[in-house]
């Protein structure tokens, strides 16, 4: 067994010195975090420690330099409850998703006051059910030359055309995604994806369309540009790809494309928690019964003066006053749109797409491939999280809380990938599914059902309620400059900075370069030399919390010093996973009740951990020691327990679990 002091050496040999004993005065820390950070009030919410409960209390991190540093935690639940219920807001957003976070961060880095209120959990809609890309859309590039996809050599001169629409949401959006790329960069990573071509055409067709890719990003691409791939190479990088397809044409080679890829639940949650970093009121489990107002719709001086919420934890139900309200509720929108004006004409079309997730072994760990599908969309078949991720459909349906991919979407994803895998796909290989719900808008005039928006869209109904709809992932800090801009030109009144979300980097990411400089490499290596974590798990947890990876860290050992009553330094370090086959670990549920405000089962196995979207089965079993350990962090009683175990279950039928487990 290594001695600590062995440890020691070999972390500092390992991170430049980074694991040192020396120990910096907590004035120190503070005078460095507020040399960093210059709008970032110092406060006691700004360095609170974690409440010691029966896990123990959090201790400090080390910095590069060897000294101690507290890293920030949110205020206490109840603390933001009670600020909603008495003090008044210059901005409140409804919607707690890619949007509606966005929003608070805006608003809450420019100087105003703002809170943000949740119905269900953080990205608990359509921010955690994407394709977990960060790109510009190579469809709409192709739609930007093409009125269709061509099928033959002869469809490129028949279908020719110039949208400049097309042009411009392709330029915005790659724009956006070198915003998102540095963002978070623990988290994101460049994703190069094959384009299989099996015509001679395709060849010089998709090279000129990916370099054309590479021109419009410019010198924000933040990812390596695209190249051409020969067959050889293309089929040894991934070895399930058909050499033929189903017609019976060789494959030509591959364009190779490069987009960005992200964690989205944990990508909306480090936007949610940097606005509260900022001074920000954040709530989940929040609904809005109904909205406020001065006086009664269609009276002269009718406005939205703010909303009735309930805490769902609590069942309490108070009002929030707030000079502004902001409607991100995604699809839901015009339910919020019609408590302002009961006259308002819808303007979402939900459409929902659906996605399949697969075991690792069906792609390459740093290499996807996209096709275009028999009826023109666009399939993708992604490595993600350990897994292969497949998807997606988009059809036209409902507004329902809880989508659910249904039989015939996920025989369509099967079927069209066959059509390019040797290695045939069958409904017993699929892992999980889910359905998610894109709240497209309708363009034109009020009324017109003929088109859809392809950007975003700002709209304003009686009573001031500012709705911001549609866009995509990648284009949520746009949307919400675009929807706070608004705000600030109804509301002259407000006085605020200009945006400057366009270069923050958010939580976890090591902004004032205290703890590695940027380099997580370098947290890697601490978790496996000095925590004995394994690879995979210390990959995982650098990968979803950046910096913040050393807490989870630190719990983990406490979780393990009280199982065996060994002290630290003889513990056998066999740290507790939720389920053998995935990285993630008892200790992320005691950091997701005490760090992330997760309040369900739910919360931890969709949203903190993603063990739900990768493995319904795995996380079905997961429940039991979930709920026990989440009854120990919020005081469950027997009855809640059950409830949220029951609540759970439910909620993994929609994710492809067969039966609930006895």
């Amino acid at each position: 067994m290594r001695t600590p002091t062995a440890v020691a050496a070999t972390v500092a040999a390992g991170c430049g010195g980074w694991y040192l004993s020396t120990v910096a005065t907590r004035d120190r820390m503070r005078a460095q975090l507020h040399h960093s950070y210059p709008r970032m009030p110092l406060s006691t919410n700004a360095y609170r420690s974690v409440h010691t409960n029966a896990w123990g209390q959090m201790g400090p991190i080390q910095c590069e330099d060897g000294s101690m540093i507290e890293l920030w935690s949110p205020p206490p639940r109840e603390e933001q409850m009670k600020r909603l219920e008495e003090e008044t807001f210059d901005v409140l957003v409804i919607g707690g998703g890619a949007t509606g976070a966005g929003i608070a961060l805006d608003a809450a880095t420019r100087g105003l006051k703002v809170a943000m209120v949740e119905r269900e959990d953080f990205a608990s809609g359509t921010s955690s059910r994407s394709t977990k890309l960060i790109h510009g859309g190579i469809r709409y590039l192709l739609l930007t030359f093409q009125t269709k996809m061509p099928v033959a050599f002869t469809d490129l001169f028949r279908n020719l055309t110039f949208d400049a629409a097309n042009y411009q949401v392709v330029s915005s959006d790659l724009y956006e995604r070198a915003y998102m790329i540095d963002s978070a960069p623990f988290m994101t990573r460049p994703l190069p994806m094959m384009i299989p071509m099996y015509k001679w055409w395709e060849v010089p067709l998709f090279w000129v369309g990916g370099k054309l890719y590479d021109a419009i990003a410019g010198g924000r691409r933040r990812v390596p540009s695209s190249h051409y791939m020969s067959k050889a190479e293309a089929t040894y990088t991934f070895p399930t790809l058909r050499d033929e397809d189903i017609g019976g044409r060789s494959l030509k080679g591959c364009l190779v494309l490069y987009d960005g890829q992200m964690n989205d639940t944990r990508m909306n949650l480090s936007i949610a928690l940097t606005a509260s970093q900022y001074g920000a009121v954040i709530t989940n489990h929040t609904a809005v019964a109904k909205l406020t107002s001065t006086s009664k719709h269609g009276e002269k001086d009718y406005k939205i003066s703010g909303a009735t919420v309930t805490d769902s934890v609590t069942g309490k139900t108070f009002d929030i006053k707030a000079k502004q309200v902001v409607n991100a509720t995604g699809p839901f929108c015009d339910t919020v749109r019609k408590m302002a004006d009961p006259d308002a004409t819808d303007i979402i079309v939900p459409a929902q797409g659906a996605h399949v997730i697969l075991p690792d072994y069906m792609s390459p760990d740093h290499m996807g491939f996209v096709r275009m599908t028999s009826d023109g969309r666009v399939l993708y078949f992604l490595p993600w999280e350990g897994s292969t991720i497949a998807g997606t459909t988009d059809h036209l349906t409902d507004v329902v809380a809880l989508p659910k991919a249904t039989d015939k979407e996920v025989e369509f994803i099967l079927q069209e990938a066959n059509a390019i895998l040797n290695r045939p796909i069958s409904k017993e290989g699929i892992r999980a599914t889910w359905a998610g719900l894109r709240p497209l808008v309708k363009s034109g005039k009020e009324g017109d059902t003929k088109g859809i928006a392809r950007d975003h869209v700002i709209d304003v109904v009686d009573g001031g309620l500012v709705t911001v709809c549609g866009g995509k992932w990648t284009t949520y800090r746009r949307m919400a400059e675009d929807g706070l801009n608004k705000v600030l030109q109804m509301n002259p009144e407000m006085k605020a900075q200009p945006c400057s979300t366009l270069d923050m980097q958010l939580i976890g990411s090591d902004r004032a370069g205290l703890v590695c400089s940027g380099d997580f490499g370098k947290v890697v290596v601490t978790l496996r030399e000095k925590y004995d974590f394994s690879k995979d798990v210390s990959h995982h947890l650098v990968s979803n919390y950046g910096t913040r990876a050393l807490q989870v860290a630190q719990i983990a050992q406490t979780l393990e010093t009280t199982r065996t009553g060994l002290h630290p330094g003889e513990a056998a370090r066999n740290y507790r996973k939720l389920y053998s086959k995935y990285p993630m670990l008892e200790a992320e549920v005691v950091f997701a009740c005490k760090q992330e405000y997760a309040r369900t089962i739910v919360d931890v196995l969709a949203r903190r951990t993603r063990i739900a979207f990768l493995d319904a089965d795995a996380a079905a079993a997961s429940i039991p020691r979930v709920a026990e350990l989440m009854a120990g962090e919020l005081n469950w009683d027997n009855d809640e327990t059950r409830r949220q175990t029951q609540h759970a279950y439910e909620f993994l039928h929609t994710m492809g679990l067969s039966e609930k487990p006895v």
